[in-house]
Formats: C-alpha cells, sequence, structure tokens
C-alpha cells in the first residue's frame, strides 16, 4: 500500500473536473495540470487524481486548488478583459493544431514515437488556455460572466470533439501494443501514454498481470513533477473517499431553470444505451456531443462534473431543459430506475423513489 499517498488523497475534499468514455491513455495526459500550466498562465494545480475504469476516466482537483486557481484566473480577466479573449484564440488555435497530427494519426502506419511525442506537446499547449478560461468564468462576476460567456462559448464548441479524438488515437496506440504482444485490448488501454511512450523507445511494458489488476480500478494521483499509480486495495479506499456518505439529496449548481421529474438513466457510453425513453432524466459524468440525442429526449440533465462552459449548460441553455451540473457524485448515488426532481432553481435533485 502506498500509505504517503493514500493519506494524501484520503484528506482532501476533491471536486470532481471531467468524467467521460475515455482511457487511461488519454487520462494521464492531465499530469498537465501540476506540471504545464505553469508556463503559460503563472499556476499550476499542487496536486491531481485521475480514476481509471473499464469504459471511463474521471479526473478530481482538489477545492482549495481549485478555488485558488479559479480566484487567480478570474482576478487577471477582472483587471483585463482582453485576456479572456486572448485565451478564447489560443485556444481554438492549439486546438487546429492538435486536430492536424490527429489527422494524421487516423493512419496505422502513423503510430510512431515521434508522432506521439508531438501529440502530448501539442496537447500540452492546448489545455493550459482551454482550462484557464473554462475554469476562469465560473468565478468572475456575474456582469463580466454576461458580456463574455457568448465569446468564450464560440471557442469552446469549436474543440468538442477534441478530447474523443485524442483518446482514440492514444487507445489505437494501445490497440497496436495488444496486437503485436499477444496482450488483451481491455487490458492494454491502461497504459499510461509515458508507458506506451517506453515501449516505443525501447518495447518496455508493464506485464499482462500488471494491466490485468489495473483493469479492475486504477488511480494517477499527479503532485508536481512526480505521479504514482494505485490500484487494488489503494483504490477501493480512494474510490470510498469519493464516494461520500448515501443521501436522498444531491446538491449542485444550477446550468438552467425549471423543474422536471423522470426516471434516472445512467449513461457513460452514449453508444451502449439499453434504454431510455422520453422524459427520461439524463444522469452522466459529463456529456459530449454525441450525447444531443438523448439530451433531447431526455426531461432534465444531471452531472457530475461541469461549469458555466460545459457542453451540458450549453445544451440546456439551448433546449431550455433543467440541468444541474458538478453534483460530484450523482453517477455514484442515483441507480438506474430511480424516481428524481430536478430542480433547476434551487440545483437540487432529490430522489422521490429508489428502484
Amino acid at each position: 500500500m502506498n500509505t504517503i499517498q493514500l493519506e494524501a488523497i484520503t484528506k482532501e475534499q476533491w471536486i470532481k473536473n471531467w468524467s467521460g468514455n475515455w482511457r487511461t491513455g488519454f487520462a494521464s495526459l492531465y499530469h498537465v495540470y501540476t506540471k504545464g500550466l505553469q508556463s503559460y498562465i503563472g499556476k499550476n494545480l499542487d496536486i491531481n487524481l485521475l480514476v481509471c475504469e473499464t469504459g471511463v476516466s474521471s479526473n478530481y482537483v482538489a477545492k482549495k486548488d481549485l478555488d485558488a486557481y479559479g480566484k487567480f484566473t478570474a482576478s487577471l480577466i477582472t483587471n483585463d478583459k482582453t485576456v479572456a479573449i486572448r485565451w478564447s484564440e489560443d485556444t481554438v488555435s492549439t486546438a487546429d493544431d492538435l486536430f492536424e497530427i490527429l489527422g494524421l494519426l487516423e493512419e496505422k502506419q502513423n503510430l510512431n514515437l515521434s508522432n506521439l511525442v508531438e501529440l502530448q506537446k501539442r496537447f500540452y499547449q492546448h489545455i493550459p488556455p482551454h482550462f484557464s478560461m473554462k475554469k476562469a468564468v465560473d468565478y468572475l462576476s456575474l456582469e463580466l460572466q454576461e458580456q463574455l460567456t457568448p465569446r468564450l462559448t464560440e471557442a469552446r464548441l469549436k474543440t468538442e470533439n477534441l478530447f474523443n479524438a485524442v483518446d482514440a488515437a492514444l487507445r489505437a496506440y494501445a490497440h497496436m501494443i495488444a496486437k503485436s504482444n499477444g496482450y488483451e485490448k481491455e487490458i492494454a488501454e491502461f497504459l499510461t501514454i509515458e508507458e506506451i511512450q517506453k515501449f516505443l523507445e525501447n518495447k518496455e511494458l508493464p506485464s499482462k498481470e500488471e494491466l490485468q489488476i489495473r483493469s479492475k480500478g486504477l488511480i494517477i494521483f499527479c503532485q508536481g513533477d512526480m505521479y504514482s499509480l494505485l490500484s487494488d486495495s489503494d483504490f477501493e479506499a480512494v474510490q470510498k473517499h469519493l464516494a461520500g456518505d448515501v443521501v436522498d439529496q444531491l446538491k449542485g449548481t444550477s446550468a438552467f431553470k425549471g423543474v422536471a421529474q423522470g426516471t434516472v438513466r445512467i449513461v457513460f457510453d452514449p453508444f451502449k444505451v439499453q434504454e431510455f425513453n422520453e422524459g427520461d432524466v439524463l444522469v452522466t459524468g459529463m456529456t459530449r456531443p454525441e450525447f444531443l440525442p438523448l439530451m433531447q429526449k431526455a426531461s432534465a440533465f444531471v452531472t457530475d462534473a461541469g461549469g458555466v462552459l460545459s457542453h451540458a449548460a450549453i445544451v440546456a441553455r439551448e433546449l431550455a431543459k433543467p440541468c444541474i451540473l458538478a453534483t460530484e457524485r450523482a453517477t455514484k448515488i442515483l441507480h438506474d430506475g430511480d424516481l428524481v426532481e430536478v430542480n433547476g432553481d434551487t440545483g437540487i435533485v432529490t430522489i422521490l423513489k429508489r428502484a
């Protein structure tokens, strides 16, 4: 057991920053939060947590870090609104650079070391303006939010398909490694980007046994330039800490007002939905463009993570449907088939009847 790391994790109050149908290679890129923001914005996060499970990964940031970062970036915009415009422009231009290398990686013969290094380099250039723009807006005054949200939303929408594409490219690398080494694809998806790079450099690779253990749950704990991998009993301890107590109400941030009642449908992968009826309540870690058909059928949306510029918030405003973001643990507390009330006026989700 990694006692020191485990103690450092369980003493913190963590905020879910994002969650999606992504794999460990993609999640491990977010070491950028503790070592790659400083040069662009002048401030890193102290610590960062990635939780990788089969078919889904999530990012948590310490509340004290998030508040400090949000207030810092908001103060820069408050002093000079053009800072936000520059961040939005840099978000779009660096996304264009990423899409360029991703286009190359669509061909299997281009899955080589130099292109992987270039992908990581361009991702590290994209995240600082993107992350700063998204987080700052949640800490701005209402007046500045109203002034800047349309422009920042436009930049966000131009990057909507980017992260799925980055994950797909890294998954292709993992599958290539699996095929050449007799590994199952599912366990190869628990390789970090550094491990993919090491394999391409010198054929170094974690054992099948190690990856099988990771496939039951993996924690990546980033602190400065260093990171630790925790699995097995350590993973269970961290998950227990993140889940918290069972409750009948969840509090989040309202992205659009209104009240709706409906049956909970928890969805991590919108392409593998067995049942979703008109008027159901969509509950997920975080929505993305491929969730739109479900969002059009749903009576309301509830997410673990998100802010003013999140996909769920943008779509909720467009469709005028109640939406509650940043509940932290809706996907853990709620269950498929629960009857809930989503109150966008108060930001509270109430469980009316358990399934």
